[in-house]
């Protein structure tokens, strides 16, 4: 045996070198299940999924020793091929190709309950990499999932905390299991000197399903909800190096806000966040010497290979159940602005929720960016996915004529509101009404009868309206001190019932209200 391998061996393997170490971090967020690079519903391909992001991070591990690949949530839910598998008792299609490109950790975001917290365990027990939540609490006041995983990459202790938006609150009361969500921020502040602290990290970073409001300031708020986590998480807490964000869809290339540097990729694999980070100093008490970002867009990236084999199976299935016809429309549905006028397609929505929820009044608003228009004749199942994307449960509340006209004037404020998405904006079927968006905040509903007759603030109503706005998402406050009546059943599925039982459908809008003053 050679001297020095035997003083190896008695001694131990050698204590990592001073100097410059550079580790490589790159995150994705908001992958909702896009693996293959064809869009199933779209029938077009992304430009982006997860099989590019995939495809990237290899080559960047062939250049780079020190890598990390990370995910800020949202991950289970979105494609069919992923409601399709989970139906069939399936395993969790991109939990399998995330295994296979070999991500570390991701951060649970708000989606990633929306099939029920079974289903999420299930998931994550078949994940070869940490699933983090630090502000997830169960009824006992236990985590709920780890907070943090620390790696060691070139002998740098890098210290990962997973935060997910305080919003996954408002999914399904009995999705959650009493599971509650605790302000992400105070969760930071809590877990990054534990980080650094108690486990000695040289670098720390949070993976957060959480993103800025388009004017970041303590305060602001974002489709009318408290959403500055990220900003106080930036420029408050100490220790803290990178701020991988998600949840709003949207690419922010690398930037430095407060002491810690932040970045989001956008959605569907569209763009990979990188960071470079070099530390230097003595092993165990390495400073952050320099720190390099860049986004990289995915769409002039061919896809691996590997994972679209591992994905072509599933991806097949959802083809072929999404071009299945699930009845004929007698008629075209128009293209309309759901927000401002009637649609048909929305009072379909109306109409099954009255029906399903024994409701006398009904709330829902068009969920996609663009209304749908469909021409006469087969409608294909893919058509209801696009219109319909969420795993929404329908929720019946008793609720009194004040508490409708509340939110009615809300909806009101979020069409005056430039930032304010299609799904902000409420519209009430099983009463008539009329909102004129000249008058002042809160007294636009200039008119709101039933039957004929004036709704008094003390009349009570049985309403019906999908889960997340039932616990007051979307700023809807009023709702949640509501009594829930019942809960339950997936809405795509009811509408996609409703559709194959009747077999010919003639949608027409009811013309129940009016909006004026839109400038």
């Amino acid at each position: 045996m050679l001297p020095g391998l035997l003083l190896a061996l008695i001694l131990g393997a050698p204590a990592p070198a001073s100097g410059p170490v550079r580790i490589t971090i790159l995150q994705t967020s908001d992958l909702h299940g896009r693996v293959h690079p064809v869009d199933s519903v779209q029938d077009k391909d992304l430009g982006g999924s997860l099989s590019r992001v995939a495809a990237a991070a290899r080559r960047i591990r062939a250049e780079e020793r020190n890598v990390l690949l990370l995910d800020s949530g949202d991950t289970i839910q979105g494609a069919p091929e992923q409601a399709l598998a989970f139906a069939a008792g399936r395993p969790d299609p991109i939990v399998a190709a995330m295994n296979l490109a070999g991500y570390d950790a991701m951060a649970l975001g708000n989606h990633d309950f929306d099939f029920g917290l079974p289903r999420t365990r299930e998931s994550r027990g078949q994940a070869r990499f940490s699933w983090l939540s630090a502000n997830a609490v169960n009824p006992d006041g236990a985590p709920a999932f780890d907070p943090y995983v620390v790696k060691t990459v070139g002998g740098v202790r890098v210290g990962i905390l997973g935060l997910t938006t305080a919003s996954a609150g408002a999914t399904s009361r009995s999705v959650l299991a009493g599971i509650t969500f605790q302000d992400p921020a105070a969760a930071a502040f809590r877990w990054v000197p534990v980080l650094r602290n108690q486990e000695h990290c040289e670098l720390v970073v949070a993976i957060a399903h959480e993103g800025l409001p388009s004017q970041p300031r303590p305060g602001g708020s974002k489709r009318g909800e408290r959403q500055d986590a990220a900003w106080r998480i930036a420029t408050g807490v100490s220790g803290l190096d990178l701020l991988l964000m998600g949840h709003t869809h949207v690419v922010i290339r690398p930037v430095r806000l407060g002491d810690a540097w932040v970045a989001e990729p956008g959605r569907w694999g569209e763009a990979l966040t990188r960071f470079d980070v070099t530390l230097d100093g003595a092993p165990g008490a390495r400073r952050v010497a320099d720190v390099r970002g860049e986004t990289l867009i995915m769409r002039a990236v061919a896809p691996d290979p590997q994972i679209v084999a591992a994905a072509e199976e599933t991806h097949a299935a959802a083809m072929t159940a999404l071009a299945e016809t699930v009845a004929v429309l007698e008629s075209p549905v128009a293209a309309v602005d759901a927000r401002r006028a009637d649609n048909a397609a929305l009072d379909w929505i109306h109409a099954v929720q009255l029906r399903e929820g024994r409701a006398d009044l009904s709330f829902a608003a068009l969920l996609p960016g663009a209304p749908p228009e469909w021409p006469a004749g087969p409608l294909p199942l893919r058509r209801l996915w696009s219109f319909y994307p969420y795993e929404n449960a329908l929720v019946s509340l008793r609720a009194t004529g004040r508490q409708v006209r509340q939110a009615l004037e809300w909806s009101a404020t979020r069409l005056t509101d430039p930032d304010a998405l299609s799904y902000d904006c409420d519209t009430l079927e099983g009463a008539e009404y009329e909102i004129d968006l000249a008058r002042p905040r809160g007294k636009r509903v200039v008119a709101l009868s039933r039957g004929g007759r004036p709704v008094a603030d003390s009349d009570s109503f049985v309403v019906a309206m999908n889960a997340y706005r039932a616990a007051g998402g979307g700023g809807y406050s009023m709702w949640r001190g509501a009594a829930r009546i019942s809960e339950g059943g997936n809405l795509r599925d009811m509408l996609i019932a409703d559709a194959k039982t009747r077999g010919r459908l003639d949608l027409r809008p009811s013309g129940n209200f009016t909006v004026a003053g839109a400038r």
